[in-house]
């Protein structure tokens, strides 16, 4: 199942989240970043059932999720082993 899109869920003040934001930002995939200190990113948050931060959630190109991952290392197994769109 090809990868689409992405969502990063974070926060100003989490400490993985800047590696994991710097990571992301080159990879050629549609991306959306969801602050949740703010209310509409913690309703989205919520709407997704996010509860740890960094979270990215990869989406297929029908918007159906594929998978999350939480740390570099797994993003990482998980674009390599899903072709991107």
């Amino acid at each position: 199942m090809a990868i689409k899109k992405y969502m990063l869920f974070y926060t100003p003040m989490c400490p993985k989240c800047p590696k994991i934001k710097e990571f992301m930002e080159d990879k050629d995939i549609e991306k959306e970043w969801v602050d949740c200190a703010t209310p509409e990113g913690l309703e989205k948050a919520r709407e997704l059932k996010v509860s740890n931060m960094p979270t990215v959630i990869f989406f297929d190109k029908d918007e159906k999720e594929v998978t999350r991952a939480k740390d570099i290392e797994e993003i990482k197994r998980v674009l390599e082993n899903k072709q991107l769109d």
